[in-house]
Order: C-alpha cells, then sequence, then structure tokens
C-alpha cells in the first residue's frame, strides 16, 4: 500500500515536471503585433482571457495551470503590454509577473513653470492638469518628496526626457521628476559657510535659467546678480517680472515699463533680494553657475544680437551700448 501511494505521488510530480519543462513548447502563441491592457482588479481568469482573445494565447487552461504551478495567480501586474511573433507562455508570464509594460516618452524642456510643466504632461497623455497643480501646490507633498520645508514643487521638477507606463498616476510622475531633480543635483554641494541656502541658490539659478540662452553665459549673469545681491542692489530680472505676470493669467515674452508697476513679491524691480520662490525648473548647469560664478565688476546688461548679452561696469555705460546698438540697427 506504501509503495502504491510513493508511485502516485511520484507519478504526479513527474507529471508536473513534464508539464511544468514542457508547457513553452506546447502552448505558443503566434500572433501580429498587438496591444493588451490589464486594468486593476483583473484576476488570473480574465487576463488569460484577453490574452486568448488577442490570439497572445492558444490555451486558457494551460495558462491557468501554468501560474497555478508557479504560485503566482495574484502577482500579475496592471498595465499596457505589447506583444508580437511567437510569445511562450513563459515569456508572457514573466512579462505579466515584472510589470513590463509599454513606455511612453514624455519631454520636459527647461527652464518651465509648474503650470507649463502640468500643462505640457497633460498634452503628452500623462494625466490631468489640475491634479498635477493640485499636487504641486500641496505643501505637505512638495516638502516630503523634496524633502525641504518649502510650500510648492517650483524649481524641483528636473527637465528630461522620461519613459513612464500610460499607467502612471501624477503623484507617481512628480516623484520621478524630483528625483531626477535630487540625481542631477546631489553631487552640487555648497560651500562650507556659504552665504546663501541651497534654496536661494535654486532661486537665482532658476533666474539664470530664464535669462541665458547659451550655456557659456550662465557663470557672467549669475557673477551679475551676485553683486548686486551683494551691495542690496535690486536685481531687476525681466523674469521674475513675467512670472508674476503668467500668475496673473498674462503671458509676455516681451517686458514693458507698465508690467515693471506690478504689485507682486516676484517683481525684483520693485522688491530688494530673491523672490520667494525659483521661477522655473532650472537645470545643473544654472546652478554651478551661480556656486561657480565668472568673477567680474559687472552690474547691467542687455540681450544683444542673436541672445548674446552685452556686459557693462555702471548704468551709465549701460544706456550708452543700448544706444549703439539701437542707432546700428537703425543704420542698417
Amino acid at each position: 500500500m506504501k509503495l502504491k501511494h510513493l508511485l502516485i505521488t511520484f507519478f504526479i510530480i513527474l507529471l508536473s515536471f513534464v508539464i511544468y519543462q514542457g508547457i513553452n513548447l506546447l502552448d505558443k502563441g503566434d500572433q501580429e503585433e498587438v496591444i493588451v491592457r490589464i486594468e486593476a482588479g483583473d484576476g488570473a481568469s480574465i487576463i488569460a482571457d484577453k490574452l486568448v482573445e488577442n490570439g497572445v494565447l492558444r490555451s486558457k487552461k494551460v495558462f491557468l495551470l501554468y501560474i497555478k504551478l508557479k504560485g503566482l495567480e495574484h502577482s500579475l501586474s496592471k498595465g499596457a503590454y505589447r506583444f508580437y511573433g511567437r510569445t511562450s507562455i513563459k515569456d508572457i508570464v514573466y512579462r505579466l509577473e515584472n510589470c513590463d509594460v509599454i513606455l511612453t516618452k514624455a519631454l520636459i524642456r527647461e527652464g518651465l513653470t509648474i503650470e507649463q510643466t502640468a500643462l505640457h504632461l497633460q498634452e503628452q497623455g500623462f494625466g490631468d492638469y489640475e491634479k498635477y497643480m493640485e499636487l504641486c501646490q500641496d505643501s505637505l507633498f512638495a516638502s516630503t518628496i523634496t524633502e525641504y520645508p518649502v510650500n510648492t514643487l517650483e524649481g524641483f521638477l528636473y527637465p528630461d526626457t522620461y519613459f513612464f507606463p500610460e499607467s502612471t498616476t501624477e503623484e507617481q510622475v512628480l516623484k520621478s521628476m524630483v528625483r531626477e531633480f535630487k540625481k542631477n543635483m546631489g553631487e552640487i554641494k555648497l560651500p562650507q559657510d556659504y552665504k546663501y541656502s541651497f534654496y536661494e541658490v535654486l532661486t537665482l539659478a532658476s533666474i539664470v535659467e530664464k535669462e541665458a540662452k547659451y550655456v557659456d553665459e550662465k557663470p557672467l549673469i549669475a557673477s551679475v546678480y551676485l553683486n548686486r545681491l551683494k551691495i542690496g542692489q535690486r536685481l531687476q530680472a525681466d523674469p521674475t517680472v513675467a512670472y508674476a505676470l503668467f500668475g496673473k493669467g498674462v503671458k509676455r515674452t516681451v517686458i514693458y515699463y507698465k508690467d515693471l508697476e506690478i504689485d507682486s513679491p516676484y517683481n525684483t524691480y520693485r522688491n530688494a533680494g530673491l523672490p520667494p520662490t525659483p521661477i522655473c525648473s532650472p537645470t545643473a548647469t544654472s546652478l554651478k553657475a551661480v556656486l561657480n560664478p565668472e568673477e567680474s565688476d559687472y552690474y547691467y546688461f542687455f540681450a544683444g544680437s542673436e541672445g548674446r548679452h552685452i556686459f557693462s561696469k555702471t548704468y551709465r555705460e549701460h544706456l550708452k551700448r543700448q544706444n549703439e546698438l539701437k542707432n546700428r540697427k537703425t543704420d542698417a
């Protein structure tokens, strides 16, 4: 009797082993490229039905037996999956278990505000603008993921090319962007006993980012602003005024004299020192420019031809160079 039970047990184990080892040969789908979407809450049976309906699987029973033998009935991940060619059950289950889903590219340019970033993400199919703005302006969320006592994510959404699954939530997208910020900024250390905090450096870097068209000019632009801060002179940075106007629904690529009267803490023509937050998300090169500015005695600059800046030591010299450029344009 014992021998009989042993033989039965051995037979079951052998049969399971044969099924397990041969399952890749017994059931391979062979189809054109298809996309199968697995939703949250889909059980193993529903997932198998979707795979069969799309030609990825031939046998639902073999699939269910395989994942039962592997103990993976509750380990298959939601998302959009792309299948094509001959695909074995082993490969299919591996992808479902490891969430090997379709990734879509999201491009975030440098110098964008949180509002512009939220809009770009929505336009590229990643979530809702209003939800992004709610999270970006949630002080608890912002301070938790940045690890700084901040009220907004302005300045922390690092510009880069990202790849996200289509099921990624707004919260996950923002966390990914802040992680990229930490990755790129983490190696940049403030000098010992530095006059400004990291957040102040980030704020100034955001202004440099908006001012500079060319990377090689960033250290000199940073020098001008640091020189002004040192003597208590107002920054008078047009990008901060543009940011204040944008907050009131007014878009400006050129700042007019009437704009300089706007009542806002971001108006650096009326208020001394730095604005209360960054005005965009800067790149690492802008932050490095603030920490390692070019030594100069310049206090003024303006954009000349092709976006290159002309720097001056005094306001008188500044006006003279502006007039010279204007006259050259008139003569031309």
